[in-house]
């Protein structure tokens, strides 16, 4: 299980603790960054959490210094799968600079409601998104930081996750997992912290 955000350093399936204190992370502005969000769609989650998700999405998105263009080789690009169980990986939109597009792709957004696997997930974000399925050439922007952003309630399998972890270290991705609420009690997970400026904040830096 997961609970809080664990920095970028630590891969999912070593995020057991609270962080420290301060996390050591740089400013996602001026720099190139392509950010995917791996949004935990299962049954677990419900309706009014996953609803928030998507508004924390959106605000990230806006909070962000998006690249200019296509052809612009700094600043963020964001991509987000929703992922469900092992063969349901749903792409919302592909890695993008254009607000509107997330913006109305988001609005569109459907809860899957199902199981969850991480681990198809991962794989499906690594080999589809941040590499090309046809060659295995990096569709990342050149020289940007890899960025996987798990919103999940903390829970999945541990079956072959090792393998997934390691398909993460060829494009050098990064990953943080945000899992938020109790984790004794499920029905306290409430994803409008999320929102919160104390997180929303720290998040974004």
């Amino acid at each position: 299980r997961v609970n809080g955000v664990c920095g970028s350093s630590h891969p999912p399936s070593s995020c057991l603790l609270p962080p420290p204190a301060e996390l050591a992370v740089a400013q996602c502005t001026q720099r190139p960054v392509d950010v995917a969000f791996l949004l935990d769609g299962s049954e677990r989650i419900g309706e009014q959490n996953f609803q928030s998700a998507h508004h924390f999405m959106e605000d990230v998105a806006r909070q962000l210094t998006l690249a200019r263009s296509s052809s612009n080789h700094m600043n963020a690009r964001i991509v987000l799968l929703q992922y469900g169980s092992e063969q349901d990986q749903n792409v919302v939109f592909l890695l993008t600079h254009n607000l509107t597009e997330i913006s109305n792709d988001l609005a569109q957004i459907k809860y899957l409601n199902l199981s969850s696997n991480i681990r198809s997930a991962i794989i499906h974000a690594t080999n589809n998104i941040m590499l090309s399925p046809g060659n295995g050439q990096r569709l990342a922007q050149r020289n940007a930081e890899l960025s996987f952003d798990f919103i999940t309630d903390g829970i999945t399998g541990s079956k072959n996750l090792g393998e997934a972890i390691n398909s993460m270290k060829q494009p050098d991705v990064m990953p943080t997992m945000v899992a938020p609420g109790s984790d004794v009690d499920m029905d306290e997970k409430n994803y409008d912290s999320l929102s919160q400026p104390r997180f929303f904040n720290r998040f974004i830096w």
